[in-house]
């Protein structure tokens, strides 16, 4: 009967302090991003050649592997 009790006793000390561990990470998450938010840097414009420099490139390196 002692080792019931005290497995049981054991395993609700684990749970209690992993529902501990992770209460505070939710805490400690919320503070962070609370207090130094993420800096939202601008979007560097995309450059984009379109579908014809792509097909190019395509076609030389087709060419180069043959």
């Amino acid at each position: 009967m002692q080792g019931l009790a005290l497995t049981i006793i054991g395993m609700s000390v684990v749970f209690i302090i992993l529902l501990l561990l992770v209460y505070v990470m939710k805490l400690l998450s919320f503070v962070v991003f609370r207090f130094f938010p993420e800096k939202e840097e601008p979007a560097a414009p995309r450059v984009s050649g379109g579908e014809a420099e792509i097909a190019a490139v395509i076609a030389a390196a087709y060419a180069q592997m043959k």
